[in-house]
């Protein structure tokens, strides 16, 4: 089954949080084998790149360089960006390195510090340490199999550099969960446990309470009773840690040994890193649909909540949530977090493609060539990151034609045309094939999010790709996969030879073989799909096509000149309001109350919202309507959405709201709008007829047809 595409959202703030604080943020995935950056694009809007490493858990962050524990290796990441350099819009490019294997050993926290030289070996290793942590600075992480600290080895997977005092053996059994690292002045100094237990997986047995906190200079226990603790941090003079299994973090009164809860998070936390007075913690959902045995679970219960999977930015003085970072879909577990000071859009490099052979730095130089390959920007929907561009092939075709000329074109057209599954897309690295794609994926890019799968197919003559058809799969309302044809395109001199009718074809066969039952198309209907693609759709029978939308294209120059526009106005107790002001606590009332088609949403494409004239309805108190808008090119905006509740419908309340929105947007610079109407909603095709059409510079009918598909 294919997976729940990724969903990013982040509470109203959290953008401009990071632009405020200029930082970014990194953390890991290991349940779905991913490294996240954080950032924000050159509009304030969110960038999301992710990378592929097997289980990525213990992660540490200096200015200039990442280190991050895989399953059975350690990488060192650099950045070979100097300030102020950019590489494709990102100011903090990250190279591997350097990478240590050193077998499974379930490493959790990691990071980059100082030990006392009497306790080190000879193997300890000083290869890689960060410049402003000094001649000293070692790795050193949580081996959680061998219930020991350890630092890298020259000779051995690891050495272990410190114990538990009731740790009676180094031994790969897991014994007590050593978990979470503190450091002092560069130094270990605190650690957590699940348990006190010296017996194989003892652990399991005490999660509720069995959970301690170590003082490593003194060798002792000076806490207990925590339920699966993690994650601890020496800062501003505090020792924090979250006591995961029951939701709470805050920090360990010293002298007494007592846990202060500072703030409940709404998940299974794992991952805590500070900035200025704020603490960022990273919230897991349960793997069993509970979190058995544990007190989060109660919790939850009683707060009438689920368990989130993402990030919360705690206020250290209030104790509030000031900010957060949703993950939906793929992605149910984190790890390690961290900030990144002074970086706005991280990225890093992956070995998927040739790009990480092409790029080339030394003392003086750098060699940046070529478009990036491989770049995942999870814009609401993460899938892997891409692998080469063709994954396995399809088989070979000699194009059709009758054409008998004798010249290089004519002997091309009779060569051999190569058919291939394209594997692993993504709105990212669709963007290097746009001039191969109609309509264009880039302007589809621009206008929507990626919300499903994407398959692609392409067809290659002489080893040129000539051709390429995609289509994106996602759940219906009924939760059955559907399959949408975004584009197919073959190059001019390439096409009346079948290529584009063998495209379909065999993008049919690989929507099957997702077990994707049926797939439809969506066009704008011109002379050019009228004589090329319809005809092509009967032939691979397809079902007739069928009118489902207006679609009108109209200037603020004309419908400015509306009477109607200024003669609606609202009765008192109605009020409008800009859409960016909808709190929370409103975004869940409409969600839990008001009965609104999923088509009429106001809560898709967040992201590219247009604040200008994207309206909210109250009456009273309670939020009854609303017109989203979308800008969709820098001269146009697209009218959305709009929806009243059913009680205030045929009052004349709809027509107030789009007359409200489109004089905010004839005062704009902006000149254009368009929007389309289903021919099934009777009342708004008679408000189109009546009050739009006379003003239009453009209408035409959208069409969809469709085909199920033998899986």
């Amino acid at each position: 089954m294919t997976p729940k595409p990724l969903e990013i959202t982040c509470s109203r703030h959290f953008l401009s949080w990071l632009q405020d604080q200029q930082i970014s943020l990194a953390f890991t995935t290991y349940q779905t084998n991913r490294l996240f950056l954080i950032g924000l694009k050159p509009n304030g809007q969110l960038s999301s790149f992710e990378r592929l490493f097997d289980r990525a858990m213990g992660l540490w962050a200096t200015p200039n360089h990442l280190y991050l524990s895989t399953r059975y290796q350690f990488w060192q990441f650099d950045n070979v960006l100097h300030p102020g350099q950019l590489y494709k819009g990102y100011d903090q490019l990250y190279v591997p390195r350097i990478a240590y294997t050193t077998g499974d050993l379930d490493i959790h926290d990691v990071v980059m510090g100082k030990f006392p030289q009497q306790s080190l070996t000879n193997n300890f290793i000083d290869v890689i340490p960060p410049p402003q942590v000094g001649s000293g600075g070692r790795v050193i992480f949580v081996n959680t199999l061998f219930s020991c600290l350890a630092t890298l080895s020259h000779q051995y997977s690891f050495e272990s550099i410190w114990q538990p005092p009731f740790i009676s053996k180094l031994t790969p059994e897991d014994r007590c969960h050593l978990n979470g690292l503190a450091m002092v002045e560069g130094k270990p100094r605190y650690v957590t446990a699940v348990s006190r237990s010296d017996v194989t997986g003892g652990w399991r047995e005490r999660r509720q309470d069995g959970g301690v906190v170590m003082d490593i200079e003194a060798n002792e226990i000076i806490a207990s009773g925590f339920s699966m603790p993690h994650s601890p941090r020496f800062y501003q003079g505090k020792l924090w840690l979250l006591n995961s299994g029951t939701g709470e973090f805050g920090y360990l009164d010293l002298p007494t040994g007592q846990f202060q809860p500072v703030a409940f998070c709404p998940g299974y936390m794992r991952g805590l890193a500070f900035w200025r007075n704020y603490a960022v913690v990273g919230l897991s959902k349960p793997r069993d649909r509970s979190f058995s045995g544990l007190a989060l679970d109660e919790r939850l219960a009683a707060k009438d909540t689920k368990a989130r999977c993402g990030l919360m930015v705690i206020d250290l003085t209030t104790g509030s949530i000031a900010h957060w970072l949703e993950l939906e879909g793929v992605v149910t577990e984190l790890y390690d977090v961290q900030v990144l000071p002074g970086v706005r859009r991280p990225m890093a490099l992956g070995f998927k493609s040739d790009e990480i052979s092409r790029l080339v730095t030394c003392a003086g130089f750098s060699s940046f060539q070529g478009e990036l390959s491989e770049s995942q920007e999870s814009e609401g929907a993460g899938q892997s990151p891409p692998t080469a561009f063709v994954r396995g092939g399809m088989g070979d075709e000699r194009q059709n034609t009758e054409e008998k000329n004798q010249d290089s074109k004519g002997e091309t057209a009779q060569a051999k045309v190569k058919y291939q599954v394209v594997g692993n897309l993504n709105a990212a690295n669709t963007l290097q094939y746009d001039a191969l794609t109609f309509p264009s994926i880039k302007k589809r890019w621009q206008t929507f999010q990626q919300k499903g799968l994407l398959v692609g197919i392409s067809a290659s003559v002489a080893g040129e790709m000539v051709g390429l058809a995609i289509a994106e799969i996602t759940p219906t309302q009924e939760n059955t996969p559907q399959a949408e044809v975004l584009s197919l395109f073959v190059l001019p001199e390439y096409r009346h030879q079948g290529i584009g009718t063998t495209l379909v074809k065999y993008l049919e066969t690989a929507l099957a073989a997702q077990k994707c039952p049926q797939v439809i198309v969506k066009y704008q209907a011109t002379e050019l799909t009228a004589s090329a693609l319809e005809p092509l759709l009967k032939q691979r029978q397809w079902q007739p096509p069928e009118a489902t939308f207006w679609l009108a294209k109209m200037s603020m120059e004309k419908i400015a000149q509306a009477p109607w526009l200024y003669k609606h106005i609202l009765p008192d107790s109605f009020t409008m309001f800009p859409w960016s002001e909808l709190t929370d606590a409103e975004k869940q009332q409409i969600q839990q109350t008001l009965d609104y088609p999923t088509s009429l949403s106001p809560f898709e494409d967040d992201s590219r919202l247009e604040p200008l004239n994207s309206l909210g309805l109250r009456y009273g108190e309670e939020v009854v309507g609303w017109i989203v808008t979308h800008r969709v090119a820098p001269d146009t905006i697209r009218y959305s959405t709009m929806f009243v509740a059913k009680r205030f419908q045929k009052l004349g309340r709809g027509v107030a709201l789009i007359a409200e929105s489109l004089k905010r947007q004839i005062a704009s610079p902006v000149p254009n709008c368009t929007w389309a109407v289903a021919m099934e909603n009777q009342q708004m095709a008679q408000f189109q007829r009546r009050r739009l059409a006379p003003y239009t510079t453009f209408i035409s009918e959208s069409r969809q047809c469709g085909k199920r598909l033998k899986i």
